[in-house]
């Protein structure tokens, strides 16, 4: 495996000359030749574009047949591989994390585009119309960074990434949407291991989690968390404990176990995190739910 921390040496690599700037390199190309890379570990994030390729990319886990033009987004410590048999066209922005040190509001754009941590799952495949927006948006940052006059050059620079992530973001979302089949599938099948977790007795030794449910679907957490929310409206997390405390419920009332050790069947470390946690939810301490359901039982029984 070849691992590049350096934008410049990676650029070197491919037959490139330095970037403008040694943190931030943009390059827009036609007729690329084919080429094949095995194994390309980055240090710095990439947003690529690829148009006319003919060949595979192998993203992660999935390989992509990426005819039609694809993006795909690179965090550091990803790695990629891809194999080409004719020449293509494309584009790609390096971005080296050191630039965060000068403008750290930057750092918390990149870090809040979750697509980065999809890695294994999601490329990004735009209509004609996306393509065109995306296309204008690197060119207009690259003639920024090929034509920097002044101070304010690197802010417009940035500016126009900030754009194109934002507008990434829409971009994803109508992907979602029109791809809602897929989605329902990993939806319901995160649904259905979540409701038969606590029924395989190994996992009670841990509480759920989204990277848990992310293993077993062969999908990233981001990705699925970002799924799950577009369908459902609500985080992956948040149905995580809301199936949690339903079964806390039940044992609650069905068992007289106490709230410690029904804490730790839950997969609950720490039964002051399972209290604090029920109360926020419930508006209620797991003891004093008991003793209102029990009051409530005989109520109606009595009646």
């Amino acid at each position: 495996m070849k691992n590049f921390r350096n934008i410049n040496k990676f650029n070197h690599f491919l037959g490139f000359g330095d970037s403008k700037h040694p943190l931030i390199d943009i390059r827009t190309y036609s007729n690329a030749c084919a080429n094949n890379f095995d194994s390309i570990k980055f240090g710095f994030y990439k947003i690529g574009i690829k148009k006319n390729f003919k060949g595979f990319i192998e993203y992660g886990k999935t390989i992509y047949d990426s005819e039609k033009g694809i993006m795909y987004f690179i965090e550091p410590g990803q790695v990629l591989s891809w194999s080409s048999s004719e020449p293509w066209d494309g584009a790609h922005i390096f971005i080296d994390p050191d630039i965060f040190k000068s403008y750290p509001s930057f750092a918390r754009i990149i870090k809040k585009c979750s697509f980065f941590s999809y890695e294994t799952n999601e490329a990004l495949f735009l209509t004609g119309e996306e393509e065109k927006i995306v296309n204008f948006l690197i060119k207009e940052a690259q003639n920024e960074l090929n034509n920097k006059k002044d101070e304010f050059s690197i802010n417009n620079l940035l500016s126009y990434i900030t754009t194109l992530l934002n507008i990434i973001e829409r971009f994803y979302t109508r992907q979602f949407n029109t791809r809602r089949t897929i989605y329902n599938k990993l939806t319901k099948d995160f649904i259905h291991l979540l409701k038969t977790y606590y029924d395989e007795t190994i996992y009670s030794e841990r509480q759920p989690s989204v990277y848990f449910f992310a293993e077993k679907l062969n999908v990233t957490p981001k990705y699925l968390s970002d799924i799950i929310k577009n369908n459902t409206s609500k985080t992956a997390l948040y149905l995580i404990h809301e199936h949690v405390l339903e079964e806390a419920k039940i044992l609650l009332t069905t068992s007289d176990k106490t709230v410690s050790e029904i804490s730790y069947i839950l997969g609950f470390e720490y039964p002051s995190y399972f209290s604090r946690l029920f109360k926020n939810k419930n508006k209620i301490s797991p003891s004093k739910y008991r003793k209102t359901a029990k009051i409530n039982n005989l109520i109606i029984n009595n009646s």
